[in-house]
């Protein structure tokens, strides 16, 4: 049996390796994004050309975002930056941006904790402007000033990061990193576990004592951005971080999950036809499945919506099965009927 051949893991290298960090001119910049010298210039001071602007609503609450994102070439440039970004290693603490790591990893580092802190980063992108990008490609990238001034063109959009890129997630995190690094040593020094996801900040231990709450708070000041959404959360009820509840050394799915579920059954159990039945019974798999992977396959929810899934399974093949031997029941029955009819006579006997 030959052998699957496991896929090289995207972070490759640190930062320091990253070919950007190799002090590039432009035309090596352009042979990196497979574009030209020219090109790259003519995006940069034609970007109104490449640009969509536009509002839109965004997550449960609907807020109304200014979206403005790149459009052909400029977003095929946006895709090679970020594939190329995205091989530099990234800390630990960090869950997204992030191949491989989701909501319910970032949940589950904070099991078995007595106190939570979460905070938000305001305005995380709208914030992080075309100076902070040039600073970051100039010296820490260690880029010529004209590189990372072309670079920066490129990358932002009324002198800010653009709101729906595909490159704006890495970017503002490899911008930041020396910010969130900070946060995270001095969580460190107080044995406290800390995650990254976005621009919300968890913190959970023992106990958070308020005079962390300020030094990080001090930390994101420094940095030019603000905080907002600082909670304290602590006893028998769940945490919610990244929309996964947290209780105890268990993970629970969210309330609307479970709802979700609950109208799902309603309707299944009021649906009529075979038809009904099935599209209900897909649904229900779909969200029991996100259940269990949040609960853990081995937790008692876990065992109980496994044992749910199954049964559904059953009831689908049944319902194939019915569905297979109506559908012959009928051909069979058109069989018959054409049989039985008078054959037309081959011309007019009269």
């Amino acid at each position: 049996m030959r052998r699957k051949l496991l896929r090289p893991h995207i972070e490759r290298y640190d930062l320091a390796r990253s070919p950007f960090a190799q002090r590039p001119t432009q035309k090596d910049l352009g042979e990196l994004l497979g574009a030209s010298r020219d090109h790259l210039r003519f995006l940069a001071t034609h970007k109104e050309h490449f640009v969509v602007r536009r509002q839109e609503e965004i997550g449960k609450k609907k807020k109304l975002r200014d979206l403005k994102y790149p459009v052909a070439d400029l977003r095929g440039v946006h895709e090679r930056l970020k594939f190329h970004l995205n091989k530099i290693k990234q800390p630990s603490y960090l869950f997204s941006p992030r191949r491989n790591r989701g909501q319910r990893d970032n949940a589950a580092l904070h099991l078995g904790q007595h106190q939570y802190l979460t905070l938000d980063l305001k305005q995380f992108y709208p914030s992080t402007s075309s100076a902070m990008v040039r600073r970051w490609f100039r010296d820490e990238m260690g880029m010529y000033p004209d590189v990372a001034g072309l670079l920066t063109h490129l990358c932002t959009i009324d002198d800010q990061v653009s709101f729906g890129s595909p490159l704006t997630p890495v970017l503002c995190t490899l911008i930041h990193r020396p910010m969130f690094d900070k946060i995270a040593e001095l969580c460190e020094s107080h044995g406290l576990r800390y995650s990254l996801w976005v621009d919300d900040l968890t913190i959970s231990g023992k106990f958070v004592h308020g005079d962390i709450v300020r030094e990080i708070r001090k930390i994101i000041a420094d940095a030019g951005l603000r905080s907002h959404k600082i909670r304290f959360r602590t006893g028998s009820r769940p945490v919610y971080i990244t929309g996964i509840g947290v209780v105890g050394r268990e993970l629970v799915a969210p309330n609307t999950l479970n709802l979700r579920i609950k109208e799902l059954w309603e309707t299944f159990h009021l649906a009529e036809t075979l038809h009904e039945r099935d599209d209900c019974i897909q649904a229900l798999l779909a969200q029991l499945g996100t259940q269990r992977h949040i609960c853990g396959a081995s937790s008692t929810i876990g065992r109980k919506v496994a044992d749910q899934m199954n049964a559904l399974r059953q009831k689908r093949r049944k319902i194939h099965l019915e569905a297979a031997e109506k559908a012959a029941a009928d051909r069979l029955s058109r069989s018959a009927t054409i049989l039985q009819a008078p054959e037309d006579a081959p011309f007019d006997l009269g």
